[in-house]
């Protein structure tokens, strides 16, 4: 049996031009990851502002679903189409090019009811939704092209950070402008109602982003693919301060092949030695959606409402989960360079479906009034699911959450990363939307079994990696085609 364990690097001493170094390829990073930001801040945002939506645009319940799920179908056509074209006009430009998106459905989003109404607003959030599916396709690649291998994994899990920020903010702003204007649905300013102005505030992060991806290079690997030797070595050169830097720039030549550079399309790579790589990586996609991230919140009012939460604390219950998904993510962040990719997978998803095993119990044995699971009457019940939910928080926010980016980001050879990004980004957008789809569906079937079935999915997410994934963690970027 092959030993895949990971043996934590040795403590290494560098040069103050390396740590310079080092330090901008962080920025870097970082700047990358407000295009997740914004997508965890939109989707905030809208949270906040749906029920007042409806409510103004006298919205049926499916109709106000769909309003939901428009920002999904934009990301799923971003992100189909976003690795392609990174290919072919690079991965800085395609991030640039993502501006114009975001600040298009925070400016015309908030004025939807007097553009174009109903419609038009699902036409601005499937555009929003395209940038930020580009975005949060395209980022981890990017990152993974200017990283320095022995922090590769940190820096691309930022992005899993960087919309458990944004979620937050948002919820902030929401709780602030909506106390301000007594209600969701009342003018707050200037004649606009406080959902308008939570729309607006999607400004903060898309003026940021167009701003600062503005100063990011252009990535090191994408330059050599197009015979931009100079300029290549001049990124690597300000990210990694390499001592050998022709040798790294003519291994990354040899990655691409002899010849003329000719990266594959997504039907190529399905037809190439690679397909088996990319089915892998798919796989994890719709694992990390199966396993129930957005339906385990679902019941979560209920949850803290059996342990003394009052039902009008959504703001401190945001607080509450905030706090354990932070730990959860910066733990993850801070040990899957060490530890692993794949020793964070199975350690991480066996704390998710221990923590859905112990949820769905909870439901299986409560008595149920009106059809629905009633945990109010006894407190154990109550804390157990409350315990449940934080375990949860702890497995994903750690493992399957930011993991799922850095496997994205760098497990591919060179010469199919942005199409291979396009299918499994896209897959993880299509079972995001089949999740949120036909959850309400599952729960009016059986609360306790919906939760089950999740169970299920996440041992098989484990034994799935156990299996199949290969470990990444220290390796350059060139060794992946091995």
């Amino acid at each position: 049996m092959k030993n895949h364990s990971v043996v934590a690097p040795q403590k290494q001493l560098f040069t103050a031009s390396q740590l310079k170094a080092r330090r901008r390829a962080t920025l870097y990073a970082l700047i990358s990851t407000l295009g997740p930001f914004f997508y965890g801040f939109e989707g905030m945002v809208l949270n906040g502002a749906i029920k007042a939506v409806g409510s103004d645009f006298h919205l049926g319940p499916i109709a106000a679903g769909i309003a939901g799920a428009a920002g999904i179908i934009g990301g799923f056509i971003g992100a189909v189409f976003a690795g392609r074209i990174s290919d072919r006009i690079g991965r800085k430009t395609t991030l640039f090019f993502v501006g114009p998106f975001l600040l298009f459905e925070a400016i015309f989003g908030a004025f939807s009811p007097v553009l174009g109404g109903y419609f038009f607003l699902l036409f601005c959030r499937v555009v929003g939704g395209i940038g930020f599916g580009a975005a949060t396709t395209v980022a981890p690649g990017y990152v993974a092209e200017i990283a320095p291998a022995d922090i590769r994994g940190r820096l691309i899990g930022f992005r899993q950070l960087a919309i458990i920020l944004g979620l937050f903010f948002a919820g902030f702003i929401n709780f602030i402008v909506g106390s301000a204007a007594g209600g969701s649905t009342e003018v707050l300013a200037f004649g606009l109602k406080a959902w308008q102005w939570m729309f607006l505030c999607l400004l903060i992060p898309a003026i940021l982003f167009v701003v600062l991806t503005a100063i990011m290079p252009e990535s090191p690997r994408y330059l050599v693919s197009v015979g931009k030797y100079g300029q290549a070595k001049q990124v690597l050169e300000r990210v990694s301060a390499e001592i050998d830097l022709d040798h790294r720039i003519e291994s990354i030549r040899r990655s691409f092949g002899e010849g003329e550079v000719k990266k594959m399309s997504i039907a190529q790579i399905m037809r190439s030695d690679w397909k088996g790589l990319v089915i892998v990586a798919s796989a994890i996609a719709a694992f990390q959606q199966l396993t129930g991230t957005n339906g385990i919140f679902f019941y979560s009012n209920l949850l803290f409402e059996s342990v003394g939460f009052a039902e009008n604390t959504a703001f401190q219950q945001t607080l509450f989960l905030t706090f354990f998904k932070i730990v959860g993510v910066t733990t993850g962040i801070l040990l899957v360079d060490r530890v692993g990719r794949k020793r964070m997978l199975i350690y991480g998803g066996t704390l998710i479906f221990i923590a859905l095993g112990i949820v769905a119990t909870v439901f299986t044995v409560a008595p149920q009034v009106d059809g629905a699971p009633d945990i109010s009457s006894n407190p154990i019940l109550g804390y157990l699911a409350v315990g449940g939910l934080c375990l949860f928080l702890l497995g994903f926010t750690s493992s399957w959450g930011p993991i799922f980016s850095i496997i994205m980001g760098e497990m591919f050879p060179n010469e199919i990363r942005g199409g291979a990004m396009s299918i499994t980004s896209g897959v993880d957008f299509l079972v995001n939307f089949l999740v949120v789809l036909f959850f309400p569906f599952l729960l009016s079937w059986s609360p306790a079994g919906t939760y089950w079935i999740y169970c299920i999915f996440g041992i098989l997410a484990v034994a799935f990696t156990a299996k199949f994934v290969k470990e990444t963690a220290g390796k350059q970027l060139e060794e992946m085609g091995a």
